[in-house]
């Protein structure tokens, strides 16, 4: 099964028959700003990616969990694919609206999925005892829903206790650390998805990690092949995580960027209703409208993001433009706007 994914300008640029590099893509979550690669020295390319463990180290000094709870691999979705297939088969709670590929993951390992709305409902499943299993997105995606860390516990602990696991994506959890659970790995019952990709900008170089209790990371390790992880990546990813002046920098650029960037869509398209995180905004309102207003961007040579309508609602991801481009990408929104509103009135 083959899923869409943000970020797919060619496919765009043949949908709408604009080149390529015409385009403004707002679709994905990924920072706007990279952190700034240097020179990567030459042995690092000549080298084979053999493990000397400072990727490992970093990252456990950066997640502030213990170094034997964490295991190294090519981007988050080499994880959560995986992962489902290491756990007992049984009924797993799944957010509606997420990372699809999860709901394929499970699915293909055997797991019988049981779908939720938000937070409330996940808490009813838990406490019935209806799932032996929960997958959480925190924030999720696309719905910018945060679960705190402390209703996470008590999820986690409900479930441990009949043998069941609570797995957390927290992709974009740089953003909002207080509720990340990566600090309290290892914990039995307990995974925890990390990746460099949306908050470093790095999503090219595909290096996350996975944060379990030992055993099941040494299963992890025993999945991956020979030098999954490229040198280049190893090393990017070291230095990366150590640099503590950028990631603060980092933090309140997104979160100054995302405060401006909600306002002016709010101001722009009043008939979306937004929530947003420090890496993207999402749009949520009338299915068809939503659409409506993809196809209107999209003409327009901006990729955003439209996710499959749910009772008629539908939900548009806005990520986040460069402060250089958002005058101009404001000005393409309001004449897209004007463009739709016959649809729905």
């Amino acid at each position: 099964m083959t899923l869409e994914h943000g970020g797919n300008i060619a496919a765009a640029a043949s949908r709408f028959n604009i080149p390529a590099a015409h385009w403004i893509d707002l679709s994905t979550g990924i920072s706007p700003w990279i952190w700034p690669v240097p020179a990567v020295p030459q042995q690092v390319w000549q080298q084979l990616p053999y493990p000397d463990g400072q990727l490992e180290l970093a990252a456990a000094a950066y997640y502030g969990c213990q170094r034997e709870a964490l295991v190294a691999v090519p981007g988050s979705q080499y994880a959560l694919q995986y992962t489902p297939a290491l756990l007992p088969a049984g009924a797993v709670a799944i957010p509606q609206r997420g990372y699809a590929e999860h709901r394929v993951a499970w699915r293909s390992a055997g797991h019988r999925i049981v779908e939720y709305a938000d937070s409330a409902a996940l808490r009813g499943l838990v406490e019935a005892g209806s799932v032996d299993h929960a997958l959480v997105i925190n924030p999720n995606n696309p719905t910018a829903e945060i679960i705190p860390a402390r209703q996470l516990q008590d999820l986690h602990m409900q479930l441990q206790q009949r043998g069941g696991w609570l797995v957390v994506d927290e992709a974009f959890a740089d953003i909002c650390a207080a509720h990340s659970l990566a600090a309290t790995c290892p914990q039995p019952g307990l995974v925890v998805y990390r990746s460099l990709g949306k908050f470093f900008g790095l999503a090219g170089v595909r290096l996350g990690f996975m944060l379990a209790p030992q055993p099941l990371c040494q299963r992890m390790q025993a999945l991956m092949p020979p030098w999954s992880l490229s040198h280049p990546a190893r090393w990017v990813g070291e230095v990366a995580l150590r640099d503590r002046h950028w990631q603060s920098g980092q933090l309140l650029r997104l979160q100054q960027a995302s405060a401006q960037w909600l306002q002016l869509l709010r101001d722009c398209v009043p008939r979306l209703r937004f929530v947003a995180t420090a890496l993207f905004v999402t749009g949520q309102g009338e299915a068809n409208y939503c659409q409506a207003l993809y196809q209107a961007m999209g003409r327009r040579a901006v990729l955003l993001r439209v996710f499959e309508a749910i009772g008629g609602s539908g939900l548009l991801r806005f990520g986040l433009p460069l402060p250089a481009d958002r005058d101009l990408i404001a000005q393409l929104i309001r004449e897209a706007v004007e463009e739709c509103e016959c649809i729905g009135n």
